[in-house]
Order: structure tokens, then sequence, then C-alpha cells
């Protein structure tokens, strides 16, 4: 029997399990979650486990810096572009909770892609609620519902960008060697 084999393939098991979960975390984003803080998370606690070899405290900064960049980019585009296109903060507020609130509705018709689909329709119908509250008016609360939900889609599709680069980053220096 070659064990060396065995345990290569055993390695490349857990390495591929490794690349889904952090594959899977990484869509926690798109749920208004911090995905790229939990990446970095499971980065440091895999850093601890194996003495910070391979992945090191250097590696671990680049991580957070890029965890970062992602928070403050998910909130300028989801801010500002709205803004610039005329809605108003209680539009961009009405967002965020329509959309943790369907999340939550979505989660529980259902699992997984219930909550994702949710966390879209709930900020889209948050956004149009908030700005039919100021306006009265339907239509333009309708159009700048929709450039609320654009740029909440923007954001997160820059943050989640920012978490692959995470992954591919933390898979580089995770892979097997054999």
């Amino acid at each position: 029997m070659n064990w060396d084999l065995l345990a290569s393939i055993a390695g490349w098991i857990g390495f591929a399990g490794w690349a889904l979960l952090l594959l899977a975390v990484s869509l926690l984003v798109y749920l208004g979650l911090g995905g790229n803080f939990i990446l970095l998370a499971l980065a440091a606690v895999y850093a601890l486990a194996t003495g910070f070899d391979p992945l090191g405290w250097r590696l671990l900064l680049i991580l957070l810096g890029l965890a970062a960049a992602g928070e403050g980019l998910e909130f300028l585009v989801g801010t500002f572009y709205p803004a610039r296109k005329g809605a108003t903060g209680r539009g961009i507020t009405a967002a965020f909770v329509g959309g943790l609130l369907g999340a939550v509705v979505g989660q529980s018709l259902v699992p997984v892609v219930g909550a994702v689909a949710g966390s879209f329709t709930g900020a889209f119908g948050g956004a149009v609620l908030g700005e039919y509250q100021r306006l009265r008016r339907f239509e333009p609360s309708l159009r700048l519902g929709l450039h609320v939900f654009t740029g909440k889609l923007l954001a997160m599709v820059i943050k989640h960008a920012l978490g692959l680069v995470m992954i591919i980053l933390i898979l580089a220096a995770t892979r097997p060697r054999s």
C-alpha cells in the first residue's frame, strides 16, 4: 500500500473542502453579513493551528487590509452612487433594513437561495418604500429605489470581488505541496 499517495490524496481532498468553505463564506456578503472578515477569521484560525506556517502575519495583515477596503468601498459605493442619482438617506437606510428582513424571510422559505433572493428583493422594496414616504409618488420612488438597489448590488459585487482575491491568496498559501 502506497501511504504517501493516500496522504497526498487526502491532503488534496481536504484542500478542496477548505476551498469550498472559503467560497461559501464569501457569499455571505450578499446577505449583508461580514463574509470577508469571516474569511480573515478562518485564515487566522488556520495560521494559529499551523504555527503561522505557511500562512503568516504578513498575509493576515494583507487580508485585513482587503477586508477593510471591502467595507469602505461597500459603504462609499452603496451610499454615494444612489445619492448622486437623487436618493435620500431614508431610502438608503430602508434598503439596508429591507435587505436584512428580506434575507430572514427568504431563508425561512427556501434556505440559502431564499436568503439571497430575499435580501435583494427586500433591499429594493425597502428603498422604494423609504423614498415613497418622502415623495408620496410611486414612479419617482420606484426609480430612486432602483438606483438604491443598483448601488447596493454594485457595492456587494465589489466587496465580493475583494473576497475572491482574499480566497486566492489564502489558497495559494495553504495548498498542499505534494
